[in-house]
């Protein structure tokens, strides 16, 4: 059986990489077709429909990972006690790997923990709008009526679960998206994150949710923004919080609100006791040592 769905992964990841062109090539941003943006339609190369049907969550969780090592920290953590103590599913998103021999290992991992979503899209920080809006549309199609909310965060996130839980059962707004709140400004032109006139001739951004942590009520996903996005009035740009959290969502007349309890790691003031996620850790040490001394490991942090 294993060797089976290797085979079909394999040729699913050489069927994708002949038929599309979803890489970025010495490039300092990305501007998708409306042809890439069909990519997301397509049947993922591992699929989790069956966990939704028959069954009645407040929230499901999707992390968006491209990391083993960031998975596998998440799954001993946070979302270990998520699992256990409130029974909300978890999946992780992930796109197909650069070196298709890592594909085997994919299979391995998901035969061990049966939690992988799979997108036949290339894995890499040019196709997050890709990603994201596969992930959308699966969540739509499988889960949007059985769940009142997608929460989709990073794999490099920690979250403390009783505040989590609080917010999602008491605090969060039916009526907007939630997240880190950005103000309206000027789009990135230089760096990694970056695009030229050229490819995108609008200066100013609307407000807009960092990626890392999003809340999305499950109407506001299938009635409007997933609509925005395949009806865009702008080009499609690769940063997937700019266009689906800004773009899309001013196009499409939702409203965005800060997310209460969530901040960026600070080692010298945040602590994960006191918030409810905490986002932009510097590495993974950073986030260990920050879990850790959330659950006073004092013998291996004694500075917590």
């Amino acid at each position: 059986m294993e060797k089976i769905l290797i085979l079909i992964s394999i040729f699913y990841c050489i069927n994708a990489k002949l038929s599309t062109n979803s890489t970025c090539n010495n490039c300092i941003g990305k501007i998708h077709s409306k042809q890439d943006l069909q990519l997301a339609r397509q049947i993922p190369i591992i699929d989790k429909s069956h966990s939704c049907p028959n069954h009645r969550y407040t929230f499901f969780i999707i992390v968006k990972s491209g990391s083993f090592e960031k998975r596998n920290f998440t799954r001993s953590t946070w979302a270990k006690e998520i699992i256990e103590h409130f029974n909300i599913p978890i999946l992780y998103a992930i796109g197909y790997p650069k070196d298709s021999d890592l594909q085997k290992d994919i299979i391995a991992e998901d035969l061990k923990y049966h939690d992988l979503l799979q997108f036949n899209i290339l894995e890499s920080y040019y196709n997050l709008t890709l990603k994201t809006t596969s992930v959308l549309l699966w969540y739509d199609r499988y889960c949007s009526k059985n769940s009142e909310y997608l929460l989709y965060v990073d794999d490099d996130v920690l979250i403390h679960v009783d505040k989590l839980i609080m917010y999602m059962y008491r605090t969060v707004n039916n009526d907007s998206i939630q997240g880190w709140f950005e103000k309206s400004g000027h789009i990135q032109r230089k760096g990694i994150g970056g695009v030229s006139v050229d490819d995108f001739p609008i200066d100013i951004v609307p407000d807009y949710l960092w990626g890392a942590a999003v809340v999305y009520p499950s109407h506001i996903i299938s009635n409007r923004l997933i609509s925005a996005i395949f009806n865009s009035t702008v080009p499609i740009f690769f940063r997937d919080d700019v266009f689906i959290n800004g773009f899309m969502a001013q196009q499409a007349g939702i409203k965005r609100e800060p997310m209460k309890g969530i901040l960026c790691f600070d080692p010298t003031e945040d602590d994960l006791d006191s918030n409810m996620i905490v986002i932009d850790f510097k590495n993974e040490e950073a986030r260990e040592n920050t879990w850790n001394c959330y659950k006073n490991v004092e013998y291996f942090y004694p500075w917590c």
